[in-house]
């Protein structure tokens, strides 16, 4: 297979804008929607449950698109990821079992969301080589969009249309969407032999598995706010419109936590961007039992989305940049996208298993959960500043990493 260099910064935010989109549908309006939908079934419906079900496929099914991307079949990845969404999406809209929308939302599409999530990271990697940063965040941007675009759209669309109907016009541009990367993006010719392997080798790698081992613990923590903040803002007595009205807010922030940070980290170095971040994530995770009130709630979700969309969107560049060479930059990302797996897959039952049931209010109620999260990012941040002594010589070294 042949590799035409074509620039495909701009192409590249669609697959995004159709992957961790998916993510954030799974907010207010699912947690309404799946009660309704599944009130008949025999299941209990645990509304954690398939949101930490479909990240962690996203997550885990990055290892294989990692690896065949660097064999080159990119445009095979596009359309077999695609036509996942498309077709779970259709199978949602017709479900009326929890057991089916488990296999149509969580398993389907959240295989394909995976298929596509790792391709615009991967691809924009192969051209931008000292400066990969920036241009991973300003592609990131479509999540972001599509994070505030398509929660506010489906909540319009459920009240008009109804359920079925508003999914299926979603399932239809995923469809129109991804046509157009599918026609636009193309690998770098450099390093894509088409015989890279999968092997755990890459481990013998100090800096590199340390640095897996922060990024699961990481992905374990940051999206704990994400799942539980409606919960608590509901418990807390205020209204759905406000529950709601935070996560457009976080997503929103988010857009600008996805290239600042990166811009900053192409002048700094990654890691050392990505520290501060994490530990800001801490800081406002600790003190979250504090903040009860609307303008409160407000401000931490503008500052807490703000740093974790950094801490989601770097890792991917800085294993790049981890990389020797270009051949295996996907199976490396993929690896590491593997160790992340079973940090999102845990870390939110985790950090649910330690909120207190009973008439404690519900400051207290919930205080366990958020610094659970804390504590795993505390351990995550430990393990990132071995992962950078490794790779700097020194504990204490200066450098670009």
């Amino acid at each position: 297979m042949s590799f035409a260099y074509r620039p495909a910064t701009e192409e590249v935010t669609r697959p995004l804008l159709d992957t961790e989109g998916q993510t954030k549908v799974y907010k207010l309006p699912a947690r309404n929607v799946i009660s309704k939908k599944t009130q008949q079934s025999s299941l209990p419906v645990d509304h954690g449950f398939m949101p930490s079900l479909h990240l962690f496929l996203t997550t885990l099914m990055c290892l294989f698109g990692g690896i065949f991307t660097d064999r080159g079949y990119l445009q095979s990845l596009i359309a077999v990821g695609t036509a996942l969404q498309v077709l779970g999406l259709l199978a949602t809209s017709f479900s009326t079992q929890y057991w089916k929308l488990f296999w149509a939302q969580g398993v389907c599409v959240g295989i394909g969301s995976a298929i596509l999530g790792l391709l615009p990271v991967a691809v924009i990697a192969m051209y931008f080589k000292e400066t990969r940063m920036l241009p991973t965040g300003i592609a990131a941007t479509g999540s972001s969009f599509a994070g505030v675009v398509v929660p506010i759209t489906l909540r319009y669309l459920f009240s008009v249309i109804g359920f079925g109907w508003s999914v299926r016009v979603l399932a239809l541009v995923n469809l129109v969407t991804t046509a157009f990367p599918w026609t636009a993006m193309r690998l770098q010719s450099e390093g894509n032999d088409g015989n890279v392997k999968l092997t755990f080798s890459y481990f013998k790698d100090p800096a590199y598995s340390m640095f897996c081992v922060a990024f699961a613990l990481t992905m374990a923590a940051t999206f704990t706010p994400f799942f539980y903040i409606q919960e608590y803002v509901l418990d807390l007595g205020l209204t759905n419109s406000m529950a709601f009205g935070l996560l457009a807010i976080m997503n929103g922030a988010n857009l600008f936590g996805r290239f600042v940070p990166n811009g900053l980290a192409d002048r700094y170095g990654g890691i050392n961007i990505l520290l501060p971040l994490c530990t800001a994530c801490i800081v406002l995770l600790v003190t979250l039992p504090l903040i009860h009130t609307p303008p409160t709630l407000i401000t931490f979700s503008i500052l807490y989305r703000f740093a974790s969309g950094g801490v989601m969107i770097l890792p991917a560049p800085i294993i790049a940049n981890m990389s020797p060479n270009a051949a295996e930059m996907g199976v490396r990302m993929g690896l590491a996208y593997l160790c992340a797996a079973f940090g999102g897959l845990v870390g939110n039952p985790l950090s649910g298993a330690v909120k207190y049931e009973g008439d404690v209010g519900v400051v207290r109620e919930f205080r366990g959960v958020w610094w659970m999260a804390a504590g795993i990012m505390t351990m995550g941040v430990a393990a990132m500043v071995l992962a950078r002594r490794f790779w700097v010589g020194s504990l204490f070294g200066v450098g670009k990493v």
